[in-house]
């Protein structure tokens, strides 16, 4: 356990009342009790650590319901299913044990679109929340709290919680007080991304805090992947693309975009400042530090996103650079990033990751063969669906050639063909803007599906085609799944 000092409890917490229900995380995990719905911080990052440690040891609060954001932690999500006190979880998840649990039936998880979980939880479609549990910087005087490195939702989880426990991370500076729009007006619409019109803090009454624990320790689990070359392809596909779409006036020189999170949206972000991109505008809902790199340098000029997520290096630059991000950055509500009204409005480039696509143009990005769930369909819908230009990239092939990431149809669908304008792979980029789903098809297969695969794509597709006719979409649904089924039974996708 973390013990504060003098000097830390009267710079961090600046309300004397809240003072006196300074305890331990044991302490404080106590008050959660079996069959509780809580509601707890982070987007990837900016979880509460040893509260969620303490009821993990201690076990006491079973059947527990969790909303979050989106979290990663191996000391929250991760914890918590190896410690099987979890009943059901909304509604995105980054990690392996959870991934597993799920999977194999320890909880119940309820995957949905991020854009819409503030109003979901407000409507309480996911029952009344009893504890919200938040990792935070800073108390004022008032009750109200600086929060931590991922806005997410915290702000509606503190209206609605009956009580909350903040955790104060003394590892995170005080410097990030300035950072957070939260609180914003309905209808807001900025002229740039980090322009605020809403508070620097989250309201909250001294009466509705229940506990502080005090923590000192910063996210050090985020371990980038190696960047293949196949990656860097990929990237340099993109660019092209943007820079034949800047040159045809369809999006200016210093266009907005979004970007999800991985090692090929960190590509994109390198080729860009490579190529000498200037001044562009982010408007997304995770901001990593290839794209804080890209802010320092200046090839993004302002951002907004609702969290931060980053190695503990990347961090410490941020901080460093505190005064700069502090006036191109805002942190805010999942809602606001989210939210159709503000992505429509600022005509963005969408560029998310698949985990496969099919032959017109469906993106699956969070099933595996169709039952299995990887992480979840995060916020890839809510821009891709609103964005100017929406384009998901994918390697072609994984486990070695014997997977097919382009197939005849996805095994699940997370982003139809109707919100999909741009597919690339490591061969190629295929532009499916004003195609018909018969004309996507040739596209498809010859400029993405890695040249193994080809044929086969082909040989279903004609066969399909002589099956049903001239249909809208041919499909020979005795085979459609076929190569999902054949890998699971003869550990390759490849025909003989």
């Amino acid at each position: 356990m973390y013990t504060c000092d003098k000097q830390e409890l009267e710079q961090r917490i600046l309300c004397e009342s809240v003072r006196e229900k300074v305890m331990s995380p044991e302490d404080a995990a106590a008050l959660i009790q079996s069959g509780m719905t809580i509601a707890v911080s982070g987007f990837g990052t900016g979880y509460p650590r040893l509260t969620a440690t303490a009821l993990e040891e201690s076990r006491h609060a079973t059947d527990l319901n969790v909303i979050s954001a989106a979290i990663r932690g191996d000391r929250l999500i991760s914890a918590w299913a190896r410690a099987g006190i979890m009943k059901k979880f909304i509604a995105f998840q980054w990690s392996e044990d959870a991934r597993n649990t799920i999977n194999s039936g320890g909880f119940e998880f309820i995957d949905c679109h991020l854009g819409q979980l503030n109003g979901k939880v407000k409507n309480g479609q996911f029952g009344h929340i009893d504890y919200a549990i938040l990792e935070i910087v800073k108390i004022n005087e008032d009750g109200s709290f600086v929060p931590g490195i991922a806005g997410g939702i915290c702000d509606t989880m503190t209206e609605l919680a009956d009580k909350v426990i903040l955790e104060i991370n003394v590892g995170l500076p005080l410097c990030l007080e300035g950072v957070h729009d939260l609180h914003i007006p309905d209808g807001e619409l900025f002229s740039n991304m980090a322009e605020k019109h809403g508070l620097p803090y989250c309201k909250c009454s001294p009466d509705k805090i229940a506990a502080v624990v005090f923590c000192n320790e910063r996210d050090k689990d985020l371990i980038y992947p190696t960047v293949k070359p196949e990656h860097t392809q990929m990237a340099q596909y993109v660019v092209e693309l943007l820079r034949k779409e800047i040159a045809a006036g369809s999006i200016p020189e210093n266009f907005n975009f979004q970007c999800g999170t991985g090692v090929v949206i960190n590509c994109v972000l390198i080729e860009l400042m490579k190529a000498g991109f200037k001044n562009l505008n982010m408007y997304t809902e995770v901001l990593g530090e290839q794209a804080l790199m890209a802010m320092l340098d200046g090839t993004i000029l302002d951002a907004s996103t609702t969290a931060m997520d980053m190695t503990d290096s990347g961090f410490q630059c941020m901080f460093d650079n505190m005064d700069y991000v502090r006036k191109h950055l805002a942190l805010r509500n999942l809602a606001f990033t989210n939210g159709p009204a503000q992505i429509m409005s600022y005509g963005l480039v969408a560029m998310n990751g698949a985990l496969e696509v099919d032959i017109y143009g469906n993106v699956n990005s969070s099933h595996a063969f169709g039952s299995h769930i990887v992480n979840g369909i995060g916020g890839a819908n809510d821009f891709c669906r609103n964005a100017k230009i929406a384009v998901f990239s994918t390697m072609s092939v994984s486990k070695k050639g014997a997977i097919s990431r382009v197939v005849p149809m996805v095994s699940h669908v997370d982003n139809t063909e109707h919100d999909v304008d741009v597919i690339v792979t490591e061969w190629g980029y295929a532009d499916l803007r004003g195609k018909s789903p018969k004309e996507r098809v040739p596209l498809i297969i010859n400029n993405c599906a890695h040249p193994d695969y080809r044929q086969q794509l082909w040989d279903y597709y004609n066969s399909a085609l002589e099956k049903c006719g001239p249909c809208q979409t041919p499909h020979d649904l005795t085979q459609a799944l076929s190569w999902h089924q054949r890998y699971l039974e003869t550990g390759t996708m490849k025909a003989e």
